[in-house]
């Protein structure tokens, strides 16, 4: 399959956590078009789970404008790693410290427009500890059995779609959710 063909580009907008770019393009088909990209730091984003309930952040989110239901997930700092950054945004959002974490592989959340993947993990032999707060976010713990969130990522009572994608995933290992194959 041919590839998108970058022509130009040129920054539209930036802050210290994302970057906006405009860029010249050739579609794989070879006709001419514009696309505008997210350029953020890579992304980790971590289940919680604790003694039969898993630990979320439910906070307000600015394109939403509504409090969404997800697990903690945030951008790496210059040079650290995906574990690294996975136990700092744990221990800053929810205040929560683990013996146990495992990769639940990568994704995309929009990759039309985003850059970067995120790498997601599990965490699990929970200590809770108190949250480095960010002063410019509104974090608050919500605990859910393990069941219900799973259903609510199914029903859409949760609808991030990292928290959706990192439920059905940990549903599929941990037996919760199988998988019907005609």
């Amino acid at each position: 399959m041919k590839s998108y063909e970058r022509l130009s580009s040129r920054e539209v907008y930036s802050n210290p956590y994302i970057r906006v770019e405009a860029h010249e393009v050739r579609h794989p088909n070879g006709k001419p078009g514009e696309y505008a990209l997210l350029i953020s730091p890579p992304a980790s984003a971590v289940i919680v789970a604790d003694g039969g309930d898993l630990l979320f952040a439910r906070q307000p989110r600015f394109g939403a404008q509504a409090e969404v239901i997800e697990i903690v997930k945030g951008g790496a700092c210059e040079g650290e790693e995906p574990l690294a950054c996975a136990q700092r945004e744990a221990r800053e959002e929810l205040g929560i410290e683990a013996a146990h974490w495992e990769p639940l592989g990568q994704l995309y959340e929009i990759p039309s427009l985003v850059d970067s993947p995120v790498q997601l993990f599990l965490a699990h032999g929970v200590e809770h500890v108190d949250p480095e707060e960010d002063a410019l976010e509104s974090v608050e713990l919500l605990r859910v059995p393990e069941d219900v969130a799973i259903q609510g990522a199914l029903n859409g009572q949760i609808n991030d779609a990292v928290t959706v994608a990192a439920l059905l995933r940990y549903g599929l290992r941990s037996g919760r959710l199988r998988l019907s194959v005609p």
